[in-house]
């Protein structure tokens, strides 16, 4: 398995107490960070890959449609 190493960077964020403690649990007191790396790279990868996924027209569903101005 390929492992790709990415420089990291320090910041500061604030979280709920109740997000804290739900992170906390599941990924353990020492794996919040990864934890919450893997959540935003999961969100941003869906959102960027809703894009060009609607499925191609063809002709034969155009349909002919005109203006009705009185």
């Amino acid at each position: 398995m390929f492992t790709a190493m990415y420089m990291a960077k320090k910041t500061t964020i604030t979280l709920r107490d109740d997000v804290y403690q739900t992170l906390k649990e599941k990924a353990g007191a020492r794996n919040i960070s990864n934890q919450i790396n893997r959540i935003l790279i999961d969100y941003f990868s869906i959102i960027e890959r809703m894009f060009g996924t609607m499925k191609t027209a063809d002709l034969k569903d155009l349909r002919d449609h005109k203006d009705r101005c009185l």
